[in-house]
C-alpha cells in the first residue's frame, strides 16, 4: 500500500531535476504519475524507469507556456484517467538565471516570467475544478531560497517570490474548497544547477560549503520523497506553508 494509491498526479519538468525525482517518488507511493515536459524522449525514459519498478505513468509533452497545449493535456488527462488529484509545478525555463537585473535581456525575462509564474498560476487555475470533482487534493509549486538572497539572481527570484505569493493566496481561497497548496526550495542535483554552477569556476565547491549538510539533495530521496508526503493525505493539515528542501542552507520564518 502507497500513501498515492489510486491518485493522479501531474508533474510539469518531470523529465529531469526535482520535477524528475518527484514524479519517481510518487509513482513509487502508487500514484498515476503524468509526465509533462517539452522533450518527448527524455519523458520516455522517465516512463519506463516507473512501469519498470511497476507503477503507472503516461507522457504528455507539452510547453507549459502554451495555454492551449496545457489545456488540452488536463482534459486529455481527465478524459483517459478520470480524476486529477495533485498537480506538481516544477517545470521552469532553464534560460540563465545568474544575472544581474540591468544586465539581463527582456527575451529572457520573458522567458523566466512565462515559464514559472504565467505557466503555474495557470495551471493551477485549470486542475482546481478537477480537484475539487475529486474531493480534494494537493498543489506543490517550486520556489526558490533565491528570494532571500537576490542579488544576481533578481530576476528569477522575482519569478519564484510571485510563485509564492500567488500560491499562499491560492492556499487561504481554496482551502474552504479541499485544496491545499505548498512551496518547497529544493537543492538538488540536476542539469540546470549544473549549468548555473558551470558559469564561475568553484562555483559547486562553493555552494557545497554553504549547505550545513554537506551536500545536493537526491533529487528522489531528498526532494521527490517530501513532495510525496505534501501531496498525500499523510500532510493534510498543511497548507499554504513553504517547506526547504536545502539541506538547511534556507531559514525560513
Amino acid at each position: 500500500m502507497g500513501k498515492l494509491d489510486g491518485k493522479v498526479a501531474i508533474v510539469t519538468g518531470a523529465s529531469q531535476g526535482s520535477g524528475y525525482g518527484a514524479s519517481i517518488a510518487m509513482a513509487r507511493e502508487g500514484a498515476s504519475v503524468v509526465l509533462v515536459s517539452r522533450t518527448r524522449a527524455k519523458l520516455e525514459s522517465v516512463a519506463e524507469k516507473i512501469k519498470a519498478s511497476g507503477g503507472i505513468a503516461l507522457v504528455h509533452p507539452a510547453d507549459v507556456t502554451d495555454r492551449a497545449a496545457i489545456g488540452a493535456m488536463v482534459e486529455d488527462v481527465v478524459e483517459r484517467l478520470g480524476r486529477i488529484d495533485v498537480l506538481v509545478n516544477a517545470a521552469q525555463s532553464p534560460v540563465i538565471r545568474t544575472a544581474p537585473i540591468a544586465d539581463i535581456s527582456d527575451e529572457d525575462v520573458r522567458e523566466l516570467w512565462e515559464s514559472g509564474a504565467v505557466a503555474t498560476l495557470a495551471l493551477m487555475r485549470l486542475v482546481r475544478p478537477h480537484i475539487i470533482a475529486a474531493g480534494g487534493g494537493s498543489i506543490v509549486n517550486f520556489g526558490s531560497g533565491a528570494i532571500h538572497n537576490p542579488a544576481q539572481y533578481g530576476a528569477y527570484a522575482g519569478v519564484k517570490a510571485a510563485i509564492q505569493a500567488m500560491s499562499r493566496a491560492a492556499a487561504l481561497e481554496w482551502a474552504s474548497e479541499g485544496i491545499r497548496v505548498n512551496v518547497v526550495f529544493p537543492m538538488s542535483e540536476s542539469p540546470a544547477a549544473d549549468a548555473d554552477f558551470a558559469l564561475e569556476e568553484g562555483r559547486t565547491e562553493q555552494v557545497r560549503r554553504n549547505i550545513p549538510l554537506g551536500r545536493m539533495g537526491d533529487p528522489v530521496e531528498d526532494i521527490g520523497q517530501p513532495i510525496a508526503f505534501l501531496a498525500s493525505d499523510e500532510s493534510r493539515f498543511i497548507t499554504g506553508t513553504t517547506l526547504g528542501l536545502t539541506g538547511g542552507m534556507t531559514y525560513l520564518r
